[in-house]
């Protein structure tokens, strides 16, 4: 059997996560002439339900799953997948705790994983299974992106904003684009005094 590999693409918003799986899967597919089989969050529908969209312009072809991964739909990926090499997972932030089982079953079972997801919630801390991800990841592609207060390109921190100013509280999920969020460093990060149900 192959060894699997997982790679985590990381990330603030607006550092073209996305474009990296896309690019990855597109290349290993036509020069690598490998099978691939991508997926997304049906919750996040921004660019539409059936493809992977960048912000500028590639696309890939996706199933949407829900992001709670009941059994039923674990053991449907996992059927879905048994011919493909590489299997990628978009917004993987977003998915409840059986996405990390369910890598490390694809990954057990020799395929190439590839995930791309947010490294910070907009209160400056790990997103859902991102860290336990990055703990087992074979390879990490660390992106960042423009500051949209000083424009410097070391932005890892996604500020959520509400009438151009920094929230102050909320629901830890807030699915959104340029209305709600911007990406900034951390001499320009603004974290909320407290998230809706934290302690």
């Amino acid at each position: 059997m192959e060894r699997g590999i997982v790679t985590v693409i990381t990330g603030p918003m607006f550092s073209e996560k996305s474009g990296e799986l896309i690019r990855r899967c597109q290349k290993l597919a036509q020069f690598g002439r490998m099978k691939v089989a991508a997926y997304k969050p049906a919750e996040d529908y921004r660019f539409g339900q059936a493809e992977i969209v960048s912000r500028i312009g590639y696309r890939l072809p996706a199933a949407s799953i829900s992001r709670e991964l009941p059994e039923d739909q674990i053991r449907k990926v996992l059927k879905e997948t048994e011919e493909a090499d590489v299997v990628a997972f978009d917004e993987v932030q977003f998915f409840a705790e059986p996405i990390f089982e369910l890598i490390s079953a694809l990954a057990a079972g020799g395929k190439q994983v590839i995930t791309a997801g947010l490294n910070m919630d907009y209160r400056g801390k790990p997103f859902g299974s991102i860290g336990q991800l990055l703990a087992v990841a074979d390879e990490i592609v660390k992106l960042s992106a423009f500051c949209a207060v000083c424009g410097s390109p070391s932005a890892n921190f996604t500020q959520r904003v509400i009438n151009g100013q920094p929230a102050e509280a909320g629901p830890v999920i807030l699915i959104g684009d340029t209305e709600s969020y911007e990406p900034r460093c951390r001499c320009c990060f603004s974290p909320p005094k407290q998230a809706a149900g934290e302690q």
